[in-house]
């Protein structure tokens, strides 16, 4: 079985209602780092034998507040980067700004630095490393959003039952199991 969790809740509200594409970046970047709200998750009965994160800090806090033992740092897990659209000096709300962003990723626009095809290459391989190293294990991986929605539609289509919620809720788990035939 693998759960999936989304790191909690980060502590960090913009400065200000609207910014520009550069205040925007900073942003992100301070988001990146912020303090998070840890909550205790819903009683579980599932004992978790491993325990994957994102190397991001809001995920590092997540998952060892989560898990009693060594977490498995994996870059693979970490969330799809946002970037501006433009460094225009354009004030836009930061909904607008992240909307933009994720519209830009889905369009592979120059502006993002990751694409899709890379994005989904990661979520393969990932599940690649848990099923070849943990084939019979409970599995919990603490990751992003964006990437989760990705590594949703892999496990699927390697028959996973499950779902995340659209978007994935911070600090929910979300579980996945294969059944066998």
């Amino acid at each position: 079985m693998i759960g999936l969790i989304r790191h909690f809740k980060v502590l960090h509200k913009p400065q200000r209602r609207w910014m520009t594409g550069p205040q925007f970046t900073r942003w992100v970047e301070q988001y990146d780092q912020g303090a998070i709200r840890s909550v205790p998750l819903a009683s579980s009965d599932i004992e978790w034998d491993v325990c994957y994160c994102s190397p991001l800090s809001r995920a590092t806090r997540t998952a060892a507040f989560l898990f009693d033992g060594p977490l498995i740092v994996s870059d693979h897990l970490r969330e799809i980067g946002i970037h501006a659209v433009s460094g225009a000096r354009i004030r836009m709300p930061l909904t607008l700004w992240l909307g933009l962003a994720r519209l830009a990723w889905l369009f592979s626009h120059r502006s993002q630095v990751e694409g899709k095809k890379n994005v989904r290459l990661r979520a393969e391989r990932i599940i690649d490393e848990i099923e070849r190293r943990y084939p019979s294990s409970n599995v919990l991986i603490v990751s992003h959003g964006a990437f989760m929605r990705v590594l949703d539609k892999a496990l699927h289509s390697r028959g996973y039952s499950g779902r995340t919620d659209l978007p994935p809720r911070n600090g929910k788990l979300y579980l996945f199991r294969r059944f066998p035939g």
